[in-house]
């Protein structure tokens, strides 16, 4: 029966240690050579999270391509409508907020230049 408490407690302690609340700000040098690329990592979430609305015919910005949402991002108000740290509109997408982490990947993205 101890036996089995102490693998219980064990068990459980790697767990609460390998958790961590970092933002991809407190990223590291050596993660930075896996920064979030378009390809990768957020042509997935746009096509998830926008593209119902932000397809060729549909309300503006279109965001089906790369350059699209580049643009989008550095002219445009994509960050602030996903982020809503700012009051720039309504929230996007308008199903509800992003998770904090996909928000924080996207601005990371941009951040690191962009990486197709």
């Amino acid at each position: 029966m101890k036996k089995s408490i102490l693998i219980l407690l064990f068990t459980c302690a790697a767990f609460l240690v390998s958790c961590t609340t970092r933002t991809y700000e407190e990223i590291s040098e050596a993660e930075a050579a896996t920064a979030p690329s378009y390809t990768n990592n957020v042509a997935p979430v746009i096509q998830s999270n926008c593209l119902g609305c932000h397809a060729d015919g549909g309300q503006y910005p279109t965001l089906q391509t790369y350059e699209q949402v580049k643009d989008a991002t550095q002219n445009g108000d994509l960050i602030c409508r996903i982020d809503q740290t700012q009051s720039c509109g309504s929230v996007m997408p308008r199903s509800g907020a992003m998770p904090r982490q996909t928000i924080d990947m996207i601005i990371l993205w941009q951040k690191e230049g962009y990486k197709n």
